[in-house]
């Protein structure tokens, strides 16, 4: 990641008095009813849904589907973003090839080797756009670099920090430094859904800490007098990431003659559970995106999973034993969300939410909720500008290779339901955007394969970062 960021130490010639606010006047759009909307300072603050980040990276060609730059566009104001030049941050997941698995294309990814650089690091004042892939609550009031991130404190700094806040203070101080008019706050998501990408194993945040924090970030960003549009955290477990891989298993479990079902790790005694193939077809224990490689495995004899990933045979592990099939070489724990850490994941999410939303009635903010959206999205779908979007993997047209983020098209969405808020808080009459002419944004790195049992191919470890 040094690579991405080598110019970053220019930017201790960029002093606060020069970063100042621009101005934009909303005369470029005159046919537009604003109502009392106020788009002549506009800031976007969050994580990687602000970003704009598409399978597993953020990339120029994403990025200008930002869902606060289609809103620019849609009002006419400039919007400036920490961009990054193709491919990107490292790890873009694309499409290698489709195998035909029983008559159905099935795709095999391939990871991206390559990164792209900062197109705009000297860009004299704080972006619009100060969203950050992988930031918590926290980092928003604390984080002012890589090595201070909410992440760092597990192990993992994240340089992506340096690359839009550049030395130059927090999110929140580079917000209200702008002397913001309108603000888009949508944060909250990686405070459980971490928890949840990681099998139940990373610690979500407190409750009683996520109200402390959410209400010192409300009270700062309400002394700007700022307008703001609050989103909420949708339902991360109807995304493709956790409905895709436990399904497949589950049917290919059916054809194994002898097998009970999925025969995982759990947490707590005995530490050995069994999803049943029903258990996982209709979604009572969740299988991971990030379990592909391991999937594939299934009955294995020969330790494969842990020999090819260089993965050190958990103690207890006989590898002699069918793998995924046997309490004697489980499933791992990390891959999969039985019902108790489900339904802790959909407690904690409430209780969130609560919290937003009563901190939003507080302070007389609008608080999207992006259930109706995200429900349609897991049943059945619907129908925008004549293309069908559905939380379906690869072909839903909504969710990207990495399962969990927007395509471009997706975005456009998102950027709808924020104009729809706009528009119902501030009488104004803003005009949606024609997702259909949003060009898709799934990358094939060469041929136009799933794999066994019809699961999508997917490097290992390529989703072990994925977070909003």
């Amino acid at each position: 990641m040094k690579k991405l960021f080598i110019y970053l130490s220019l930017l201790s010639l960029i002093a606060l008095a020069i970063i100042g606010c621009e101005d934009y006047s909303q005369l470029t759009a005159p046919s537009i009813d604003f109502g009392s909307a106020n788009f002549s300072r506009f800031v976007a603050i969050g994580n990687s849904l602000t970003m704009g980040e598409q399978s597993s990276s953020v990339f120029e060609d994403g990025q200008k589907y930002s869902f606060g730059n289609i809103i620019a566009q849609q009002v006419g104001v400039s919007y400036e973003q920490a961009i990054l030049s193709d491919p990107g941050s490292p790890g873009r997941l694309e499409i290698e090839k489709f195998n035909i698995v029983n008559g159905s294309p099935v795709p095999v990814l391939y990871t991206n080797p390559n990164q792209g650089s900062p197109t705009n690091l000297l860009y004299p004042a704080p972006y619009n756009n100060l969203g950050i892939k992988g930031a918590f609550l926290y980092d928003v009031l604390y984080t002012t670099n890589a090595n201070n991130c909410y992440t760092s404190n597990f192990g993992v700094p994240n340089p992506l920090f340096d690359l839009v806040l550049r030395g130059n203070g927090t999110q929140l101080q580079q917000a209200i430094v702008q002397q913001p008019t309108l603000i888009t706050l949508w944060i909250g998501n990686n405070d459980i859904l971490a928890f949840a990408t990681r099998g139940g194993l990373f610690p979500p945040t407190d409750p009683a800490v996520f109200q402390t924090q959410y209400t010192e970030l409300l009270t700062a960003l309400h002394a700007t007098g700022a307008q703001i549009i609050i989103g909420s955290l949708p339902n991360g477990l109807l995304t493709p990431y956790f409905n895709t891989i436990g399904p497949q298993i589950g049917v290919g479990i059916q054809a194994i003659p002898g097998a009970q079902g999925l025969v995982y790790q759990t947490t707590v005694a005995p530490n050995i559970a069994i999803a049943t193939p029903s258990d996982l077809i209709n979604g009572d224990v969740l299988v991971t995106l990030s379990a592909s490689s391991a999937a594939g495995l299934l009955g294995d004899t020969n330790g494969l999973y842990y020999s090819e990933n260089g993965i050190p045979v958990p103690p207890g592990v006989n590898t002699s034993f069918p793998f995924g099939l046997t309490p004697e070489n489980p499933f791992p724990n990390n891959l999969v969300l039985d019902p108790d850490e489900i339904t802790d994941y959909l407690s904690l999410r409430d209780g969130y939410n609560q919290i937003i939303n009563e901190l939003a009635d507080q302070f007389n903010y609008f608080a999207i909720d992006w259930d109706g959206l995200f429900d349609a999205l897991s049943q059945g779908g619907l129908e925008v500008n004549g293309i069908l979007f559905t939380s379906s993997y690869v072909t839903g047209n909504f969710f990207s290779l990495d399962g969990i983020h927007p395509t471009s098209q997706g975005y456009g969405i998102i950027a709808n339901e924020f104009i729809n808020a706009i528009n119902a808080r501030y009488g104004s009459s803003i005009p949606a955007k024609d997702v259909s002419i949003i060009p898709g944004s799934l990358i094939f790195e060469g041929d136009i394969p799933m794999g066994k049992y019809g699961i999508p191919a997917i490097p290992f470890g390529a989703l072990d970062n994925i977070i909003f």
